[in-house]
């Protein structure tokens, strides 16, 4: 029945694209908005059809948005697919509110040494990897031919830095769809979304060096107060906004529209100012977290709000991923993502023993750091931003590896759930912490307001 229905609702939209006036005033936003309903009705239906294969929804999201996009079906066409690019920063702020409402310190004391080792030799060795391998295949990339070895060595730096970005939108997509909870999939959440804070420190700083060595004026000064306002910046308004978070949710019953509304906020008007949304978002689930009593309601809230805007995110997502890409380039970006995969895996694996870490992660754990989404898609385009003169099959390769990983890393993470036991914890309610004990519900206790007496026989509990 699902796949009927996913038949019919294309019959509708082309025959809404057949009947559609021509282009002028009011046209495009309107066809931008019946986009956007078709494609959350057509990535709900597939992905529960993809769940009843055994495959994850949001593949399913991610597929719909493939064969409907442009470069396929084209019942979704370029300029809607660039008009819905809204929903990336409004689920990066939803899911980056999510993970740091679930950091809470106390709890990743026991994981914070494994964290660490996981973002020096996995995340950054891999990186390492990526650079290296690109510049012994520079003669595959056509985009490289025309520059000096000094800029070829550059610019190979900043593809690896690229292709080492994760997506924390993969790691809590299938985590709630799974219901999995554990030591295995918290560490992978904590250290997929601080490694991507390392790879945006480190694209910062490797693409103003590739940017000198092709003769752009590069401010050392400006860069370093760039890098502060972005990052220290970000921060601070995170902090404010977990505090106006806080105060809603505490005086005012029902959140999620609010919650929903502030995401927006904090992606759009974010980016204008030069904030990342991922830090805004991030410190404000930490504070709200570790120093408010909200980060419960907070989740629940979100959890609701977010659903469409996941399946939107994803659709929207594949819908723009150039095929053709994978067609030109798919021999070098096929081998690049299987070294990207095989870096992650033993990385994590050779990290997981450095710190000692549960042997359930040092087996899984990698490919949970596997998955990509937006913020690869994020750096891809700035990469393009920043290098116009190496034409469009630069960012063609970068699409085409995001491509591959987003269509197999989701699927290897979530066997990588269900073989390590975790599936289905959450929703059994015998999750570990992290350091063996169990997840208390709530704020830390120093925070929690203490039990009150009875005060009168009135108020006492019945037998």
């Amino acid at each position: 029945m699902k796949l009927v229905l996913i038949v019919v609702l294309a019959g509708l939209m082309q025959a809404a694209r057949a009947f559609a006036p021509p282009s002028g005033i009011g046209s495009l936003p309107a066809a931008t908005a019946l986009a956007c309903g078709y494609l959350l009705l057509t990535g709900f239906l597939l992905g529960a059809a993809f769940k009843r294969i055994g495959l994850p929804k949001l593949t399913g999201y991610l597929f719909a948005g493939i064969v409907t996009g442009p470069n396929v079906l084209g019942l979704v066409s370029h300029e809607q697919v660039a008009n819905l690019q809204i929903f990336n920063g409004v689920a990066i702020a939803l899911i980056a509110l999510t993970a740091g409402s679930e950091m809470h310190f106390r709890s990743l004391r026991p994981i914070m040494r494994t964290i660490g080792w996981v973002s020096l030799i996995a995340v950054t060795g891999t990186s390492l990897l990526l650079w290296l391998a690109a510049w012994l295949l520079r003669d595959m990339l056509p985009f490289l031919s025309a520059g000096s070895e000094l800029q070829v060595v550059a610019v190979c730096a900043v593809l690896g830095v690229v292709m080492g970005a994760k997506s924390p939108a993969v790691v809590v997509a299938l985590r709630d769809e799974t219901d999995a909870d554990g030591p295995m999939v918290r560490t992978v959440l904590s250290s997929v979304v601080l490694s991507d804070l390392v790879v945006i420190l480190l694209f910062a700083l490797v693409s103003t060096w590739a940017r000198s060595t092709f003769g752009q004026s590069v401010d050392a000064a400006e860069t370093a107060s760039t890098l502060a306002w972005e990052i220290l910046g970000s921060a601070g308004v995170g902090v404010l906004v977990g505090v106006l978070i806080a105060l809603y949710l505490r005086f005012v019953k029902g959140g999620a529209l609010f919650v929903l509304a502030v995401a927006f906020l904090v992606a759009e008007i974010g980016r204008r100012l030069d904030f990342d949304p991922l830090l805004v978002a991030l410190s404000a689930g930490i504070f709200i977290r570790n120093a408010t009593n909200a980060a419960q309601r907070l989740l629940s809230e979100t959890e609701s709000a977010a659903f469409p805007v996941y399946i939107a995110f994803f659709a929207v997502t594949g819908a723009g991923v150039h095929l053709d890409a994978l067609v030109t380039l798919g021999l070098p970006a096929a081998i690049l993502v299987a070294l990207r995969g095989v870096g992650l895996y033993f990385g994590t694996d050779l990290a997981s023993r450095v710190a000692k870490a549960p042997e359930v992660f040092r087996r899984y754990g990698g490919f949970g750091l596997m998955p990509q989404a937006g913020l690869a898609l994020a750096l891809a385009i700035l990469f393009k931003k920043n290098f116009p003169d190496l034409g469009e099959d630069a960012s063609a390769l970068i699409f085409g590896i995001v491509a591959l990983n987003e269509m197999i890393a989701p699927v290897l993470f979530r066997l990588a759930l269900i073989r390590s036991g975790e599936a289905g914890k959450l929703r059994r309610g015998d999750a570990p912490d992290l350091d063996g004990s169990q997840i208390p519900d709530g704020p830390p206790p120093e925070l929690q307001p203490p039990e009150m007496e009875p005060s009168s026989f009135a108020d006492a509990p019945r037998p």
